[in-house]
């Protein structure tokens, strides 16, 4: 169950990757402090998320609400491959690394990831306080339907959400040092479908 839970969470989390990979390219910080109010707005949004799961499964005969968190899952992860087989071919934004590793669903994620001079509104070089609460929420409200999700399918309502913070978080920086050291390859449709086959293999192992 615990492996389950970090696959979700890191599918949950893969996002931040790609938004840590685009501000590392272009040089832009992000202090710790801002990196921790993302990881706790991801976290908070996770809680709320679950907490609406849990709901469906008290009212719901276990057995059903489990095949309903895992029907969320699979149909999550299926549209992720499918939108990215289908934004597979468009042309590359100039400028832009790794596009397809975001969850295309908010158009201020998409903003951020093409120019991340955008989250940076004071265009002080590096993402405020304030920046990271609408930068960490953007990130998160993406995973409300597998927040959803994970709960019917009966995941963890305390470990979870920690998980998922504890991924944004480390995932965000992870692609902070890797962009500042490196210079990505065009990533494909299959790098942004690996969300998506993780939410589909544990929506089976759930059903």
């Amino acid at each position: 169950m615990l492996l389950a839970t970090l696959l979700l969470a890191l599918a949950a989390s893969l996002d931040g990757l790609g938004v840590g990979l685009s501000y590392g390219l272009r040089k832009i910080k992000l202090p710790w402090l801002s990196l921790g109010l993302i990881a706790l707005v991801s976290t908070a949004v996770s809680v709320l998320a679950m907490a609406g799961g849990h709901l469906v499964a008290r009212i719901f005969n276990p057995v059903l609400a489990g095949r309903l968190g895992a029907v969320i899952l699979l149909t999550l992860g299926l549209t992720i491959i499918f939108e990215a087989y289908l934004k597979k071919d468009e042309p590359r934004v100039k400028g832009a690394t790794l596009l397809k590793l975001r969850l295309p669903r908010l158009g201020l994620v998409i903003q951020i990831l093409k120019e991340p001079c955008r989250a940076d509104q004071d265009f002080s070089g590096s993402i405020s306080s304030q920046e990271a609460l609408t930068l960490g929420l953007a990130l998160a409200l993406d995973a409300l339907g597998i927040g959803f999700g994970a709960a019917a399918a009966g995941f963890s309502l305390f470990l979870t959400p920690v998980f998922i913070g504890c991924c944004q978080l480390l995932l965000v920086q992870a692609g902070l040092v890797l962009g500042r050291r490196w210079q990505p390859e065009k990533a494909g449709w299959r790098g942004a479908a690996l969300p998506g086959l993780i939410l589909i293999a544990i929506g089976v192992w759930r059903w």
